[in-house]
């Protein structure tokens, strides 16, 4: 009975486990769970299926790309805030309740009853 050669099974053994992550990779990404999730599901440990998705992405086999472009960012406008004096409560044990406003009173006031 003749045995392979030591020489290619560790090759061989890379080429299943590579296939074998790709292929959990691809299934992960139409699954639309998290990683986390998806390991769970299928009894696999999570840093190696983090490992084989961020090496799938520098192949450039992944979806999405891991450096941030220009493209990637909004301009956003910060309106400023209106500087009105809002009402603070101080009860007797020290807590204060602030910012107090017409939008908030009613869930101050039911607080206040619990307390």
């Amino acid at each position: 009975m003749q045995s392979k050669p030591t020489s290619e099974s560790p090759h061989l053994q890379t080429l299943s486990r590579e296939a074998f992550w790709h292929r959990h990779v691809s299934q992960w990404r139409e699954s639309g769970l998290s990683k986390a999730a998806y390991c769970q599901q299928f009894s696999l440990v999570y840093h190696q299926m983090v490992y084989w998705c961020s090496k799938a992405n520098s192949d450039g086999k992944g979806t999405k790309s891991t450096k941030a472009s220009s493209s990637d960012f909004i301009a956003v406008t910060v309106s400023p805030t209106q500087s009105h004096c809002a009402l603070s409560i101080l009860l007797p044990n020290g807590i204060a309740i602030e910012g107090i406003d017409e939008h908030s009173v009613s869930l101050v006031s039911r607080l206040v009853e619990q307390l």
